[in-house]
């Protein structure tokens, strides 16, 4: 998702439109790297993406309309650390989940993958 996000530098955008960085802001890619931070993102309002009422799981919707798109699906990755993906060892052992599938419209997967 940071395709969407702004890379910015004290509020101002290190990137510009024509897909270069900014050279007011940095002179080269690895000092953009050094300069300029991911903004945060609202996952809640652009990708459909809250907690449940009971604050132990998640919602997922599949078509949140946001202020400025309209996002269609949605996708977590369950980490383990700050940069390693959480390893599930499934060999005997069951996940298990809930999915309210009542307003998911004919001809669409609900699906949970483990990749």
């Amino acid at each position: 998702d940071a395709n969407w996000r702004w890379v910015n530098k004290n509020g101002q955008n290190c990137y510009m439109n024509d897909n270069t960085w900014d050279p007011a802001h940095c002179s080269d890619p690895a000092m953009c790297a050094q300069q300029c931070a991911l903004e945060g993102a609202d996952y809640a309002a652009t990708y459909g993406v809250s907690t449940n009422s009971y604050k132990d799981g998640v919602n997922l919707n599949f078509v949140t309309i946001g202020a400025y798109s309209k996002n269609f699906g949605s996708r977590l990755y369950v980490m383990d650390g700050e940069d390693t993906y959480k390893l599930f060892r499934m060999k005997n052992r069951e996940f298990s989940f809930d999915v309210d599938v009542s307003n998911l419209p004919c001809g669409l997967n609900g699906a949970v993958y483990f990749v």
